[in-house]
């Protein structure tokens, strides 16, 4: 009765605190014991929430469901400037976005910084005491109270939300229920996913989710990649501006949790709710499977569909949205293909032999989860513990390795991680995750440790299609676990040679020519014939060698790749001949010359490059001509297209010059690597490693891992016939 009393005769929100506590979690009563959250409808103050917490066994709890949201700000992360101009209108056109043609004048309601969002500041009554929480948790209970129930309306609800549900402030408790949120969220009859409130976007990315769900699957196949521009494709009659929707709704904070994962991986079943949109998980996952499967994700890029016509003309309430560089990414999509993988082995059918609780290895949710983010960087390892499978490694040798401490630095959480992965795998290919020196942000971390709370970008060479590389042949690596457990990593393996020249990047540059002009200066100082320590019959040309290794050698998932990829690098270097001679000529003020004249600025030596081919070469000068003006007569027929480039310019983007830096060796080998490789750095072979590996020389006689390495012509084992001295060396 006390608290109804106060309720009734008090003004909530200013003077509440002064009549009840702060909430004073009793302990659990057992490791295995979890609580769980009623929520209370309140007939006097609906903006109070009112609930109360009661301590179950987890096997004996009743029908519960699991709230799977983020602790901060809900809403896209953008800059200020941007941030701005997103609103949740009341009144919303009933007009789609693509036919607005007026932009009325928002404001964001209640807008957060993203250091204030993760704020308590919200007060709710538990069992008449008071507990503050998060303006995002505030607004998920009010929608829990209004959501339907599938049960009897007399039934309580109760809910696990870790914020409530956990005594934060206790780590002894907080380690043993993280440890336990996998079987939580196991037991949980649902999962309910609580992406925030609406937005101007929020209409077309449902529509887009509603439209391509309803493809059938079988009709994938008949998808073309480059159909996505064609508007009078029969399915699924999306515009632009519904995949821009799509693209905002996906770059919502909660896709890109580290927690998420195993919430929605280990689901019995899930609905996303988006303010008072509620749709089942099912419709999200078919339209992240059939973007994957069209590789439609290549465009779902702003930085892309801002060059479209209709959006330049009529950019509708998407005019700053564009400004932003998002895209659908990998993050979303791997997230699904988790749960996918889950249900398919079996979890849920007690029939399945063999199959059942099969689960990811450890090493494999690291990887593809690398993008996810998390508040605490100590959940980037503790989020995976709980789906990876523990009778797989390191869990099968090392049984007591990893378990949820956060007394732990982030540092030896990382450093335990990594050494824990090596030693079980006994090979180097962890090296490979290690990210560029340049992004890495926690101090005093073994260059040989990656740092998982920066995302890896690019992603590591063994992602770029089927092929396994073999760099160091079938040579094994001899581990020495007592000088890793002091942050050194002994090695052993054969220097290759050593790095004499770099490209330049083109975010190194206003200029775009300059970063080709040096990745063709050293096409150029290349001696032919190229090294061959596989004594192969083939002898590439230079063009040969440029174009195989901007791309790894690989095209749409074959390795090595088809020729014909170098006919489409040819036409790619007539796109970026025809730019890159135009671009000083173009201007707002007509078609007037540029003030700097053409011999100021640095241009591709293509000309002497081409020149330089064999008379037989598809890719000498002569041919390059031919398609020079075939291509220019298609441009003025208006029957030219360089759509079909999109998939090269993919490769090139994750593979050479934007997220990877050519180099040349003294020894006249090419290769990309690192982007913070530079002039005399060593390119090392090891034994336990897949790929080559760049290293950086320290004065203590120790080395630096700078990164991971493609050098074409040795990626299969080769450096086994170079006679080369082996060397022991140590990674610190």
């Amino acid at each position: 009765m006390r608290i109804r009393s106060i309720l009734r005769h008090v003004p909530i929100a200013k003077n509440l605190q002064f009549f009840l506590g702060s909430y004073r979690y009793d302990p659990l009563p057992s490791d295995t014991s979890i609580r769980l959250l009623e929520l209370i409808p309140s007939s006097s103050d609906k903006s109070v929430v009112t609930c109360s917490l009661k301590t179950f066994e987890l096997r004996y709890a009743p029908k519960f469901s699991a709230l799977s949201y983020t602790w901060g700000n809900p809403n896209i992360s953008l800059s200020r400037s941007i941030s701005a101009s997103i609103s949740v209108h009341k009144n919303r056109s009933t007009q789609p976005s693509s036919t607005v043609t007026k932009i009325t004048k928002v404001v964001v309601p209640e807008r957060e910084s993203e250091t204030t969002a993760t704020v308590r500041r919200h007060v709710i009554i538990c069992d008449e005491q008071i507990i503050k929480v998060t303006s995002n948790l505030r607004d998920a209970l009010r929608m829990l109270l209004t959501l339907p129930s599938k049960d009897s309306p007399c039934t309580p609800r109760y809910y696990w939300i870790d914020a409530l549900c956990m005594n934060q402030e206790d780590l002894l408790e907080r380690n043993a229920q993280v440890a336990r949120m996998a079987d939580i969220f196991q037991t949980a009859q649902d999962v309910i996913v609580w992406l925030g409130k609406e937005d101007d976007f929020t209409a077309d990315a449902l529509t887009t989710i509603e439209r391509v769900a309803s493809i059938p699957e079988e009709d994938w196949n008949s998808v073309l990649y480059t159909s996505f521009y064609d508007t009078t494709y029969r399915e699924p009659h999306l515009t632009p501006h519904n995949w821009l929707g799509f693209i905002a709704l996906i770059n919502r904070p909660w896709f890109k949790r580290a927690w998420v994962v195993q919430e929605i991986a280990l689901a019995k079943s899930a609905i996303v709710v988006c303010g008072k949109k509620t749709f089942p998980w099912e419709k999200l996952s078919k339209t992240l499977s059939f973007i994957k499967k069209t590789r439609w994700y290549h465009h779902l890029h702003t930085e892309k569909l801002k060059h479209v016509s209709g959006v330049q003309k009529n950019p509708g309430v998407y005019k700053r949205l564009l400004q932003a560089k998002l895209d659908v990414g990998v993050a979303p999509i791997y997230l699904d293909e988790t749960r996918l993988k889950i249900n398919a082995s079996g979890r849920y059918n007690e029939y399945a032999i063999g199959e059942r609780n099969r689960r990811p290895p450890l090493r494999m949710l690291l990887d593809t989860h690398r993008f996810s983010k998390s508040t605490d960087p100590r959940d980037k390892v503790y989020a995976f513990l709980g789906l990876a499978d523990r009778n797989m490694e390191p869990f099968r040798s090392q049984p007591d390795t990893l378990t949820p401490n956060y007394r732990s630095t982030v540092q030896e959480v990382y450093t335990e991680t990594a050494r824990a992965l090596l030693i079980s795998s006994r090979n180097l290919s962890q090296l490979s995750t290690v990210q560029d020196p340049s992004q890495t942000k926690l101090p005093n971390l073994p260059s040989w440790v990656p740092d998982l709370s920066v995302k890896l970008d690019p992603y590591p060479l063994r992602f770029r299609g089927p092929v396994f590389w073999r760099a160091n042949g079938k040579l094994t690596w001899d581990p020495n676990i007592f000088t890793m457990a002091l942050g050194d990593l002994d090695v052993q393996g054969y220097c290759l040679d050593r790095v004499d020249q770099v490209s330049v990047l083109t975010n190194e540059t206003d200029d775009p020519s300059v970063s080709w002009a040096s990745i063709v200066k050293l096409a150029l100082a290349l001696d032919l014939p190229y090294p061959n320590p596989g004594n192969k019959t083939h002898n590439p040309s230079r063009v040969e060698v440029l174009w195989r290794t901007l791309i790894t050698d690989t095209y749409r998932h074959t390795h090595p790749a088809p020729l014909e990829t170098g006919l489409l690098f040819i036409d790619y270097v007539l796109n970026l001949q025809i730019r890159h001679r135009l671009m000083p000529w173009s201007s707002a003020d007509e078609f007037q010359p540029h003030h700097s004249p053409l011999s100021d600025s640095i241009y591709p030596e293509w000309n002497t490059l081409l020149d330089l081919e064999p008379i037989d070469s598809p890719w000498n000068l002569r041919s390059y001509k031919q398609r020079l003006t075939a291509v220019v007569e298609c441009m003025f027929n208006g029957t030219y297209s360089p759509i079909g480039l999109a998939q090269l310019q993919h490769e090139l983007e994750v593979s050479g010059g934007k997220k990877r830096r050519l180099f040349k060796t003294r020894g006249h080998y090419l290769g990309t690597g690192p982007r913070s490789l530079r002039q005399d750095d060593e390119v090392w072979i090891l034994h336990g490693g897949a790929v080559p590996y760049v290293l950086r020389p320290k004065a203590n006689g120790k080395y630096q891992l700078i990164g991971e390495a493609f050098v074409y012509g040795v990626m299969h084992g080769e450096v086994q016939g170079m006679s080369l001295p082996k060397l022991h060396i140590t990674i610190q």
